[in-house]
């Protein structure tokens, strides 16, 4: 049913682990409530879409996202943060006199 492998996807952690986990459960905690929730779990929860992700990249960010939300919040921060840094600063390079300076010596050689 594909219970513990969305469960692990979405944790980021081992499909192994989880349905280990599961049985373990199962034959020592509690039988039942393991099985009952496992195929109530199965049944109500919807398939993954088979083309959910893009690429093998877009599927390692999505699950950093979800297993480090804080961290990936503050990389993502810290990214826009660059890239407007270096917008501001080409701006103020082709807003210089010394872009238009340059342009007109390359005019010039051609």
């Amino acid at each position: 049913m594909g219970v513990c492998a969305g469960l692990a996807d979405y944790f980021g952690i081992n499909t192994c682990f989880v349905r280990f986990l599961t049985i373990v459960a199962a034959i020592f905690l509690f039988f039942w409530p393991v099985v009952i929730g496992y195929f109530i779990l199965g049944f109500a929860l919807e398939r993954r879409p088979d083309d959910l992700y893009e690429d093998k990249q877009d599927e390692e960010f999505w699950r950093t996202v979800r297993t480090r939300p804080d961290y990936t919040m503050v990389d993502l921060r810290q990214r826009f943060r660059d890239v407007e840094k270096r917008t501001r600063d080409l701006e103020a390079y082709i807003t210089s006199r010394q872009f238009r300076l340059n342009r007109e010596f390359e005019r010039l050689q051609d």
